[in-house]
């Protein structure tokens, strides 16, 4: 077992460098559910969920570093980005830094691992295999997959994307700017006004609009954050932002 692990993460490693990472290794599968598949699934995924976060990151700095300055050129650089992302987060007004610093943070590795363990039936679902999809995400597009139990009135599919990091960029995206997740924002928003760490613990408990199983779904995501020690996750995220911006 110790051999087919280091095997699957030279590979995982291979793969993270040079591409877009799209499904698990075929060896993963093979693997008996154990805590090392389970802690595999979630090494495999961490690194682009930290990417991920980066990005938000990026645009988080670059709202900060314009905040004090409403009168922008509207042909410059600036204002062309800011008006971009403005429209990503659908904040109407770009200027609006208040509610587009709300909107634009990461999101806690501890809860986006769990939920996509959850979610996908730790990578087993096909919506995994076929089409990329690891948080269940719908379209009512006309690509899609679709659901073997969809209610006969129902219209929407799952949404295919082209890899694990357009699903992961999707996901955040979704709980960043959807009315759904208001209350997520809203939380996290107090954590950073407080000064204390975004968390995966905290922030899980507010997803009751994720899922049809609404209470039951806050305990199944605090329940595998735990059991897993997921939290570790949040901590090395936080080390490494920390470590970066000493170092600038």
């Amino acid at each position: 077992m110790k051999k087919l692990l280091s095997i699957l993460f030279i590979t995982f490693a291979f793969s993270y460098s040079f591409a877009a990472t799209t499904g698990f290794p075929e060896d993963y599968y093979k693997m008996r559910a154990t805590i090392k598949k389970q802690n595999y699934f979630f090494d495999y995924l961490y690194p682009h969920i930290e990417k991920a976060n980066k990005n938000i990151l990026k645009e988080r700095e670059f709202i900060l570093s314009i905040k004090e300055n409403k009168n922008l050129d509207k042909n410059s650089k600036e204002h062309q980005r800011l008006t971009k992302i403005a429209k990503r987060y659908k904040v109407k007004d770009p200027y609006d830094f208040d509610k587009l610093l709300k909107k634009i943070n990461i999101v806690p590795p501890s809860m986006a691992l769990a939920q996509a363990a959850v979610e996908s039936g730790w990578g087993t679902s096909r919506f995994v295999k076929l089409g990329n999809n690891l948080f269940g995400h719908w379209t009512y597009g006309k690509k899609g997959i679709l659901p073997l139990r969809r209610d006969p009135n129902a219209k929407h599919l799952i949404r295919i994307f082209n890899s694990f990091e357009e699903s992961i960029s999707a996901y955040m995206l979704n709980l960043n700017r959807h009315k759904a997740y208001y209350t997520f924002r809203s939380k996290r928003n107090q954590l950073v006004e407080e000064d204390k760490k975004i968390t995966g613990v905290i922030l899980s408990q507010t997803m009751i609009n994720y899922s049809q199983i609404r209470e039951k779904y806050l305990r199944i995501l605090k329940n595998v954050i735990k059991k897993n020690k997921l939290q570790k996750y949040d901590k090395k995220l936080n080390n490494i932002l920390t470590k970066e911006k000493n170092e600038i």
